[in-house]
């Protein structure tokens, strides 16, 4: 049984240079050499094969550009070998050659996979003939096998056109920048031969840097990777993102000189700008390596189509992303300024009203002279709460506009100047304090942290236990952030409340409590600006824990 090699299609191809190599099976030695001193002259190589099993063996050790057989030999006859031969699947053009004429035998040939039939006549004729036939089955050969070119070179073109609108499809279904650069990378794979794919894109805290934001490898998820190229260096990456036009090259070069953390001698590497409103936000890159086809122009063309694609995507994700971010900044601004609205009237409205009401008591003149001190201390008081509300509202603008610089704290001092603003409130509720001997040091803005502290304590002595028991402390992170929290002794808060807590202009509404509802959103805002986070721990009738994040000034 013969048996096809893997390299069948090159063994067999039609000659490109030499001479035309011929294998003919005929078991008389005299007509044998006939046919090979006939042929020899005009340029064909004849290699003879004594038997049907001689020949096949020949064919199998050989390259051939055709094969001639006789129809009676011993062992396997004619069309038995060209039977053979057409199972092996790319076998060259074959001529059956017989001694008696028969049409029947003719289209059984030719039905196995025959390209023409000769008869052998006495007079030799048909040796004359063979060049003219040869000729022609070489002939018919190219013409099917250009035909068969052309087809497979419009399928694949067809292919890859769809291909490429599908991929195009898939990339501007989503808003997701990481997904459309995913994507992308495996279309690149996945309509070439390259190895692995890439895409560079411009650092935001490096001027003229480039920062690989994912690879991908054949058969593997795309993965970030940190790799960054200094200006001018990467060769052929940071020559297209200067110039903004593709570029290929063809030459052997180490992976690690491209930026590529592998260990490998690369053959082929294709770099196409990513171009969005005529800028270059990045690169997208190719490498194939020594054990793949050589990337080619072809390649290049489709990889060109499929970045326009990619950048359109990313550019629409970008846009809708900064709409998205305005959309929900001002949703969130008209949020804020409707609640401040409600809040600033609630919160006003009972100091407003006792400095009205009280102060006409004492223009009537009727009061005695201890009244008209305790009708005094009410306006002064709700004066005060007056202005205590407008200095948090400046506060809470403040905080939203203004950077500031970080430097260390001194928690100890700013807990003496919350004891100070909170002194009157202390003396009222004769609150326990327990302090810790040492404070971690952390990085902050010493008025806002004080700010934090005020209104987590002033919390805690409101709604803490009768005396309110307040425990301060710190606990270092292991993510390089220190939590600071103030514990009470108080009731609790209900679950249906703790969502609200942090939300601007917002109150717990609890019965018999007084206080304003701008405290926990000015502490939520100045700790999230300091690049922290708030939180709260709390169990019904057991009180509850307030805490807030700051970075570490250590390490």
């Amino acid at each position: 049984m013969i048996q096809k090699a893997a390299d069948v299609r090159d063994t067999h191809e039609i000659r490109k240079t030499g001479p035309v190599r011929v294998l003919y099976m005929e078991d008389d030695p005299g007509i044998a050499r006939l046919f090979q001193k006939r042929l020899a002259p005009v340029g064909y190589l004849v290699v003879l094969a004594a038997d049907g099993l001689d020949g096949l063996q020949k064919y199998q050790a050989g390259r051939y550009d055709v094969v001639v057989v006789d129809y009676k030999m011993p062992g396997y006859d004619g069309l038995q070998v060209i039977q053979k031969l057409t199972a092996t699947g790319d076998a060259p053009p074959m001529i059956m050659l017989t001694g008696g004429g028969s049409e029947i035998l003719a289209v059984e040939a030719m039905k196995l996979g025959a390209s023409d039939y000769l008869v052998k006549d006495l007079d030799g004729g048909y040796l004359e003939l063979l060049p003219s036939v040869i000729e022609k089955v070489l002939d018919q050969r190219r013409l099917v096998r250009e035909r068969q070119d052309a087809l497979d070179a419009l399928a694949r073109r067809h292919r890859n056109l769809t291909l490429l609108n599908e991929m195009s499809q898939a990339l501007t279904a989503t808003l997701d920048v990481e997904q459309i650069i995913e994507r992308l990378l495996a279309a690149c794979l996945y309509l070439t031969q390259a190895t692995c794919s890439l895409v560079w894109v411009w650092r935001e805290d490096q001027a003229g840097w480039l920062e690989c934001r994912r690879i991908y490898y054949r058969g593997e998820d795309p993965q970030p990777i940190e790799v960054a190229l200094a200006p001018g260096e990467g060769g052929i990456v940071s020559w297209v993102a200067q110039h903004g036009e593709s570029s290929l090259r063809n030459d052997l070069i180490a992976a690690t000189d491209l930026g590529i953390p592998a260990d490998v001698m690369v053959n082929s590497t294709l770099a196409v700008p990513l171009r969005v409103n005529d800028a270059i936000i990045g690169v997208l890159e190719l490498v194939s390596t020594i054990d793949e086809d050589v990337l080619t122009a072809d390649d290049q063309l489709l990889i060109e189509t499929l970045a326009v694609s990619a950048s359109t995507a990313i550019g629409n994700a970008q846009l809708m992303e900064t709409l998205r971010d305005q959309t929900y900044d001002l949703q969130m601004r008209n949020e804020e300024l409707n609640a401040f609205a409600h809040s600033v009237a609630h919160d006003l409205k009972n100091p407003v009203f006792n400095i009205i009401g009280y102060s006409s008591f004492l223009k009537s003149g009727d009061l005695a002279p201890d009244q008209q001190m305790r009708y005094a201390e009410i306006v002064e008081i709700s004066a005060r709460k007056v202005n205590t509300i407008i200095d948090e509202l400046l506060l809470l603008a403040t905080v939203r506009d203004v950077d500031i610089q970080q430097n260390v704290l001194n928690m100890n001092a700013i807990i003496t100047g919350v004891q100070e603003r909170l002194k009157m409130m202390i003396e009222e509720y004769q609150p326990e304090f327990i302090f810790p001997d040492t404070w971690p040091l952390a990085l902050g803005h010493d008025p806002w942290v004080e700010e934090i502290w005020t209104n987590y304590v002033s919390n805690a002595i409101k709604y803490g236990g009768r005396p309110p028991r307040i425990e301060l402390g710190a606990t270092p992170q292991f993510d390089g952030m220190i939590r600071f929290w103030v514990r009470d002794n108080g009731s609790g808060i209900p679950a249906d409340k703790l969502e609200r807590l942090f939300t601007p202009f917002t109150r717990l509404n609890q019965v018999s409590l007084e206080g304003h509802g701008l405290g926990l959103s000015i502490v939520r805002r100045i700790v999230q600006k300091l690049g922290g986070d708030v939180d709260v721990e709390t169990e019904v009738g057991c009180g509850s824990t307030f805490s807030f994040t700051l970075p570490s000034a250590v390490g």
